[in-house]
């Protein structure tokens, strides 16, 4: 182990990045930030939403999503990059437990000149060897502060078991990080999380296995993390949360037998009277009755006070019939070199 990198002992069975059955829950996680003043187009969330995607070829494929949230100003924007690599294609090297090792960078560009770069590597030890036909990911991702705006970006992965970057697998493409307008209520990016605590840190208190590929097995109960800005000090708000199927026929007969709104809830909560200090919650979702197939969670926030509503804010999410694993593999640590990113 290097000296001094922090060592998260999950104690699962390989579920990097799977939900799984718990009671349902919500808890909130007000922080100091500082408050925005500026407008912004609320509806570039939902575009950046849709800025990832799945890189199926290479050394490796892997999943990999952007996020946004309010970065203390409207200057700065806390900007995650996050992948999921197929744990079953990742080399493995034993020094006291299987060791796998990997790295992301991403470098962001505008006009042809690096604006920002940063890596974070992540070594994930396990005390059994993953078998090379695991298609469970190793969740992977790294958080840099930027101005909203327009950039090219290079994301770039490795698998630092092999010497000489022999396996290394990247994807290129534009995002627009947006800027954040809190005149009225505004959703931030929504995360998918695991049912387990992992190196996702966004804000103090905050602490989950981010789920970049937003796959989970039916009957799972995963998180979602989301920030409200933009709401009356002091006053309250509702929320409102909903999984709709967005399956669509493709002419050959296919039907689509389960509801198209599986899970559906409304809860009210407390705005703090600071107005730098916005809404975190951390919440869970129920997919017991959805049909394995594609979906969207949705989230709407009110401000009580105004009756104002904000955009609603939406994410992808993809449910898989549920998988036995024959031989799980337990006592497992992730080392991360970045410690915690929350702020």
């Amino acid at each position: 182990m290097r000296e001094g990198t922090p060592v998260l002992r999950l104690g699962a069975v390989l579920l990097l990045l799977l939900g799984a059955s718990a009671p349902a829950a919500l808890a909130s996680f007000p922080q100091q930030g500082v408050q925005v003043q500026a407008r912004g187009d609320a509806a570039a969330l939902n575009a950046l939403a849709e800025s990832g995607g799945l890189k199926a070829t290479g050394a490796f494929p892997f999943d990999y999503q952007y996020l946004a949230f309010h970065g203390g100003s409207y200057e700065i924007v806390a900007l995650w990059a996050a992948a999921s690599v197929e744990a079953g294609r990742i080399r493995g090297v034993f020094d006291g437990g299987w060791r796998y090792s990997l790295s992301l960078g991403l470098e962001l560009f505008q006009d042809d000149s690096l604006i920002v770069e940063k890596t974070r590597q992540t070594d994930f030890v396990f005390s059994r060897q993953v078998a090379d036909t695991t298609r469970d990911g190793f969740p992977l991702q790294t958080m840099v502060s930027v101005p909203p705006g327009k950039y090219e970006y290079r994301l770039v992965i490795k698998d630092l078991n092999w010497p000489d970057d022999r396996s290394v697998n990247q994807v290129e493409g534009s995002l627009t990080v947006p800027a954040f307008d809190v005149t009225g209520p505004v959703v931030s990016s929504i995360a998918v999380a695991a049912d387990s605590s992992g190196t996702f840190k966004p804000a103090v208190g905050v602490d989950l296995q981010l789920n970049a590929a937003a796959i989970v097995e039916k009957a799972a109960r995963p998180y979602i993390y989301f920030e409200v800005y933009g709401l009356t000090p002091g006053s309250s708000y509702r929320g409102e949360i909903k999984l709709s199927s967005t399956w669509v026929s493709r002419g050959r007969g296919e039907q689509f037998t389960g509801p198209y709104h599986p899970f559906q809830m409304q809860y009210r909560g407390s705005v703090p009277a600071d107005p730098t200090i916005p809404v975190r919650a951390v919440m869970r979702l129920d997919t017991r009755d959805a049909e394995p197939g594609p979906y969207e969670v949705q989230v709407r926030v009110t401000d009580l006070e105004t009756g104002v509503r904000s955009e609603i804010r939406k994410v992808d999410l993809k449910i898989r019939p549920r998988t036995t694993r024959a031989a799980p593999i337990t006592e497992v640590e992730v080392r991360t070199d970045g410690g915690s990113e929350g702020r």
